[in-house]
């Protein structure tokens, strides 16, 4: 049994495969779903979603849902780039530009704190794919 796999942004299809298993970056930390998983909503973070079965691999999300059912995850990403493209993100600079921004905040609320980790998270991601 298998999975089908799909990553969506607002302009456009990432990804469509056939996989066994997808690790992606949830809003409070990773998760994993396999064939049978139970049925559900997830809050996406930054991160990587990695992916194995028929095709393997990662793709880098910037944020988004996921949806989840038994042989289904179709992931709507606020931006993804597939690994073979990260070289095109800049994520020194994003590193760069949240500490620039957010050095001089006495006060951090929550959405604020999601932004900072799903950012610091994204980069870091992709970071370390170049590695």
């Amino acid at each position: 049994m298998s999975l089908k796999l799909e990553i969506v942004t607002p302009t456009g299809k990432v990804l469509d495969a056939e996989v066994n298993e997808v690790v992606a970056p949830g809003a409070l930390g990773e998760f994993a779903v396999m064939p049978s998983h139970r049925p559900g909503i997830v809050l996406l973070g930054g991160g990587a979603v990695r992916f194995e079965g028929k095709t393997s691999g990662v793709v880098f999300v910037r944020g988004g849902v996921a949806e989840i059912s038994a042989d289904r995850v179709l992931i709507l990403a606020d931006e993804a780039v597939t690994a073979e493209n990260a070289g095109t993100v800049d994520a020194k600079a994003i590193l760069d530009k949240l500490a620039a921004e957010h050095a001089g905040h006495e006060f951090v609320n929550d959405e604020l704190q999601q932004h900072i980790e799903t950012e610091r998270r994204y980069a870091e991601a992709v970071l370390s794919a170049g590695r």
